[in-house]
């Protein structure tokens, strides 16, 4: 059943038994682009071997594929027919090679003579072509299922070392002990020549060799470690890095150093990582030649090096606790207990967690889910339709969001009819394939069911409080401004007149004049505030009173930038306004509010740049289908209409056109682990040691309430220490939402 064997043999035989000039069989190239000869019955020049034969384009061929048949060819003196191993070939008889309906190659008779074959060399060559694919399919077949076997045998092998290798480390709990067994056991599994285990000092700059085979090369030797970023970041991730040490000497010349008659070629770093933490790494070594290390050796490592791992841990943790039997114990359970530690989780979250697949069938449920459900710990609920267990259309509506669009999570809040409230989130449930990593087609919904219901009765009663306060505290501010008006203007008209000529008193009058400027300016500050607060709590309570109508989008920036004009000033910042001269679509919106939402874009971009420019852009985009499309010029600011482009993408825009408005400033900016944050209430980002941070946080939550109640959205872009980008799109028809 050796195949090239096999084949040599049955064209010699068929060449000398029945008298032809020559026997050629045909099997496909390694390429897939066509045919080559793999036996002969005489020997032939190596270029007719080489050649490659390109069946589509011989018509002869091709009758042969489409009819089945052997085609004779008798004198190819009158054909076009050139696939032949010699010129002298005269007649050729050719025979295709089926298996189960698949064609897998050719058996063709030649002759020297024209006319040399009849009938019955036909039936003779297509019986012969026949038996030769069935022994050609079976010397396959055997061969596939002897790799097959050897494949499967060395598995088992593998398998059973590293079971005996475990059983081996499992039964130590010296950690040096430990460590020889493994080095051991993988310079013999891989077929390495040298190995050792590598031990990290406290600077993780120099290690220590505590196990080695063959012994007594550098037993106990302290290696300075090399400054290879790409091999001890590979490591610290769990990572096994390969490398030849023609291209890599540094690895290892202190070690070559300490014995210099040690010719390394190839290796392996095998990092040794115990609770998260890589405490040393295996060195396999290859000398004299290069090689590289196959898949099976690599998992091999693998597997023994974390083996290793856990039990140089397990002994290390013996040793520092053999006074203290109890935290043994425990720490014992808790790796006892590793294995189930995912089911452990799972019951032990306190939200309720249900899984459906994409019939929205239950097939996992939590005990929290139970509970919230008002059923027993042990009760079952796989195979029942959720929408039946927990009957509710914002679920039912959440669940189907999460199956059309997967990889987002969907959120809201639910009011049940006894009086509680659930914050429901739903995301897809997606496996990776093997192949390619991708994931697949949804296979179901997982589902978080949280109970708020105290949140949102605290939240609540904070609203409430927030507004009474507010409103208590307008009476006296109102008091306050008044009369430090009127003090102003009774110390203008009725005292400073009587005091201009003496001087204390002027400067005593004028002390007099600051403060009062001080106290108006912190009374209105402070009013602000209290506007902002009542602001945000009208929302939350759904009592803010909106007035629509049809505005200009142009006027409404013009008018935010004079607003702010005083305090950019003052700071010596010049505001850059970037609109099309033909001006931006008119927009239904409440005039009042959307020149607040501008004007804390404004002021926000002020407080955080000390020196450089505000700039302001407008401009159209249709969304159509998933994609953006400008509808009117680009304003002249290069950079940043692209990256506001690019996030709006991503926010996924309902169909129809909209009208985007952009503040960028060259201030501080934020890190991008703030940008969660930017639209909280009561919460502002940034460096306090930078730029000490005034306010209450409200101005980009409000406005956030503001163009979303308008159908819009608002995002933030930034590049730390460079500036901000602060954007909102509003819909230039709201009826399309």
């Amino acid at each position: 059943f050796d195949l090239d064997q096999l084949l040599d043999e049955l064209a010699k035989s068929a060449t000398t038994i029945f008298g032809y000039y020559n026997t050629l069989i045909f099997l496909p190239d390694k390429e897939g682009r066509g045919f080559r000869i793999v036996s002969s019955g005489r020997s032939i020049p190596s270029e007719i071997i080489e050649r490659h034969f390109d069946i589509e384009a011989e018509k002869s061929i091709q009758d042969i594929i489409r009819s089945g048949e052997a085609l004779l060819i008798p004198d190819l003196n009158q054909s076009d027919f050139d696939i032949v191993s010699s010129p002298n070939i005269r007649s050729v008889l050719v025979a295709p090679m089926f298996v189960r309906g698949n064609l897998i190659g050719f058996f063709q008779a030649e002759s020297d003579q024209p006319a040399a074959f009849e009938k019955q060399d036909m039936q003779l060559v297509t019986s012969l072509a026949n038996q030769a694919g069935a022994t050609i399919e079976s010397a396959r077949l055997l061969q596939k299922s002897r790799t097959h076997a050897l494949e499967m045998g060395r598995w088992a092998r593998n398998l059973m070392l590293i079971n005996r290798v475990a059983t081996t480390l499992a039964t130590s709990l010296d950690a040096h002990e430990i460590l020889d067994m493994a080095v051991q056991h993988l310079v013999e599994l891989i077929g390495v020549d040298y190995g050792s285990a590598i031990i990290l000092e406290g600077d993780r700059q120099h290690g220590l060799i505590v196990a080695e085979h063959p012994e007594g090369q550098l037993s106990d030797f302290r290696l300075l470690l090399p400054h290879l970023p790409e091999a001890w970041e590979a490591m610290e991730a769990g990572k096994i890095y390969q490398a030849q040490v023609t291209n890599h000497r540094e690895l290892l010349e202190s070690l070559q150093e300490q014995n210099p008659q040690i010719d390394f070629q190839s290796l392996l770093l095998v990092p040794l990582i115990a609770r998260g933490e890589m405490i040393g790494f295996l060195l396999m070594v290859a000398l004299d030649e290069a090689r590289t290390f196959t898949d099976e050796a690599i998992d091999i490592c693998q597997t023994v090096a974390s083996q290793a791992a856990v039990a140089v841990a397990n002994a290390r943790l013996l040793q520092d606790v053999q006074q203290q039997q109890r935290a043994l114990l425990l720490k014992s359970q808790e790796l006892a207990a590793e294995s189930s530690k995912l089911d452990a989780i799972l019951n032990s979250v306190a939200d309720g967690l249900v899984a459906t697949d994409a019939s929205g069938h239950i097939i996992l449920s939590n005990p929290a889910f139970l509970q919230m459900m008002s059923l027993h710990p042990a009760h079952s609920l796989r195979g029942q339709a959720l929408s039946e267990c927990f009957p509710s259309i914002a679920l039912q509506n959440l669940t189907t969001q999460a199956l059309e669009s997967p990889g987002r999570i969907f959120s809201e809040n639910m009011e049940l009819d006894n009086g509680r409230v659930l914050k429901a989130s739903t995301t897809a449930l997606r496996l990776p394939t093997a192949e390619n990593g991708q994931a697949e087609p949804s296979l179901g919904v997982i589902t978080v069911l949280r109970d708020i219901t105290r949140e949102v009765e605290l939240d609540r009663t904070k609203t409430d409080f927030i507004t009474a306060v507010s409103h208590e505290l307008r009476t006296p501010l109102t008091s306050v401004l008044g009369f430090a008006s009127l003090i102003r203007r009774e110390l203008r008209r009725r005292i400073k007149p009587h005091v201009d000529t003496i001087d204390e008193a002027q400067q005593a009058t004028e002390r007099i004049q600051d403060n009062l400027d001080i106290i108006e300016q912190e009374s209105l500050r402070i009013t602000r505030l209290i506007n902002d607060m009542l602001d945000i709590a009208k929302m939350e309570a759904g009592r803010m009173e909106w007035r629509l109508d049809q505005i200009n989008l142009a006027e409404v920036i013009n008018q935010a930038v004079s607003a702010t004009a005083t305090l950019a000033e003052e700071k010596s910042l010049p505001i850059e306004v970037h609109l099309h001269p033909d001006g931006l679509p008119a927009v239904r919106a409440d005039r009042d509010r959307l020149i607040q939402v501008m004007t804390n874009l404004l002021a926000n971009a002020i407080k955080f740049t000390e020196r450089g420019k505000i700039e302001v852009q407008g401009w159209t985009i249709e969304a159509k289908d998933g994609v953006l499309q400008r509808t009117g010029p680009t304003p002249p600011l290069p950079g940043s209409p692209a990256a506001t482009q690019d996030s709006l993408q991503k926010l996924d825009l309902p169909a129809g056109e909209w009208v985007v408005v952009s503040v960028t400033d060259t201030g501080i900016g934020f890190r991008q682990e703030d940008a969660p944050y930017i639209f909280e209430k009561y919460r502002q980002v940034g460096d306090s040691a930078i730029s000490p941070i005034k306010g209450t946080g409200l101005g980009l939550p409000i406005s956030k309430e503001i163009v979303e109640h308008h159908g819009g959205r608002i995002w933030a872009e930034s590049e730390y220490g460079k500036g901000s980008t602060f954007s909102f799109a509003l819909p230039v028809r709201p009826s399309q939402l």
